[in-house]
């Protein structure tokens, strides 16, 4: 795995008045410089040594450093896996401590932040894109601090920002914008005493029908097509051919029915992804389909199968980095997918919006690529080797 985009850099800049380093590559949503939200909730962190302190979505992990550095009692916990690599490493490269965690909810961080909840002085909040997945990660965030306690929360203002400064003063206490700069707003909010979060853990359980037998698959917050199955995802299942015998990799599985469909023919499934609430969702489809010949794996791309070879790898790449468009994740996953597959017959299915052109990439790498579905929105590459 020596591409580019595997490729750990490491980079330097100044950040609320102190010279920092951080490790960054592709895949993370803001790697190779310091977002506008990172240097905001960094201007605005003010605390006193032996604090505990919550970054709750860390990214590659500058804002949590700094409060280390402070003599903070840092936890760092991000969704994704790259995020989790990222954050360590530049914990590392700063010569600070702190415990890093993959997840926010569900089987992982949420386990480990319940031990000694409420229990964090400060709690700070990058906000994503969505705000179900933003209202869900401020009532984590007020069942993670104490009364009293003060949540800083920044983003983008075409990000959705002021619903989500709304939000947190209905769910962890008054909320003020405390600064604008770039295109962002800071505000902090501090629990309201007697304040209790409602934090929903039930994960929501939908069925669809595929090739005529339904299909269950759960999702939550922060899961790719929520509450419904993807037409994109659709038209790949119905689309992907999948013999007795062949070993299938999900490649960025989401909520996991891909491969849970494609277990009902196949030898062996594996179903990879970089996101925490994307792996709880999916080991949960398999169990709801019954599936006992699937494995779920966290990975950035194929990186944890690199090793392992397949007959068919089914992929929805993603192209969104926050509310921008990228391509490295998507072309890494052709790549990947080239490098997993058996060298006779391997097949690659892979569906993207009728405006995305992955057929150079693919052509580079494949002997065939063909459409092997076509809609108004939506086509299928089948590419083998």
């Amino acid at each position: 795995m020596t591409e580019l985009y595997y490729t750990w850099r490491t980079f330097e800049a100044t950040l609320a008045g102190e010279a920092i380093r951080w490790a960054g590559k592709p895949g993370l949503e803001v790697w190779n410089a310091i977002s506008p939200a990172a240097r905001l909730l960094a201007e605005g962190l003010s605390i006193e040594s032996g604090q505990r302190v919550l970054d709750l979505r860390c990214g590659v992990g500058v804002c949590g450093m700094l409060a280390a550095r402070r003599g903070a009692d840092v936890t760092l916990c991000d969704d994704s896996i790259i995020a989790v690599k990222a954050a360590r490493r530049t914990l590392e490269l700063n010569g600070v401590l702190g415990q890093v965690i993959h997840g926010i909810v569900g089987e992982t961080a949420e386990e480990t932040l319940t031990v000694a909840q409420p229990s964090f002085d400060v709690v700070l909040l990058d906000a994503p894109r969505g705000r179900e997945w933003v209202r869900h990660l401020l009532s984590v965030a007020t069942r993670m601090l104490k009364p009293g306690g003060r949540l800083l929360l920044a983003g983008p203002t075409r990000g959705g920002i002021k619903g989500s400064i709304e939000d947190a003063s209905e769910i962890v206490g008054l909320c003020q914008v405390t600064r604008i700069k770039a295109g962002h707003r800071l505000a902090m909010a501090e629990k309201t005493v007697g304040q209790v979060a409602n934090v929903s853990h039930d994960q929501q359980v939908c069925e669809a029908m595929v090739h005529g037998q339904p299909v269950r698959f759960a999702t939550g917050p922060g899961v790719f097509s929520r509450g419904e199955l993807d037409a994109g995802t659709r038209a790949l299942m119905e689309t992907m051919v999948i013999h007795r015998g062949d070993t299938v990799l999900d490649l960025g599985c989401g909520c996991g029915v891909v491969g849970a469909v494609a277990a009902r023919t196949a030898r062996r499934v594996v179903l990879v992804d970089h996101s925490a609430a994307a792996l709880a969702a999916s080991r949960a489809t398999l169990e709801l389909n019954g599936v006992t010949n699937g494995q779920v794996l966290a990975s950035d791309c194929a990186e944890a199968v690199c090793d392992v070879r397949f007959n068919v790898v089914a992929t929805n790449p993603p192209f969104h980095q926050g509310l921008g468009v990228e391509f490295d994740v998507a072309q890494q996953f052709v790549r990947d997918a080239a490098r997993v597959l058996v060298k006779e017959g391997g097949r690659l299915y892979l569906v993207a919006n009728r405006f995305i052109r992955y057929e150079r990439v693919m052509g580079n790498l494949f002997s065939q690529v063909k459409t092997a579905y076509e809609d108004k929105r939506f086509r299928v590459l089948e590419a083998v080797r």
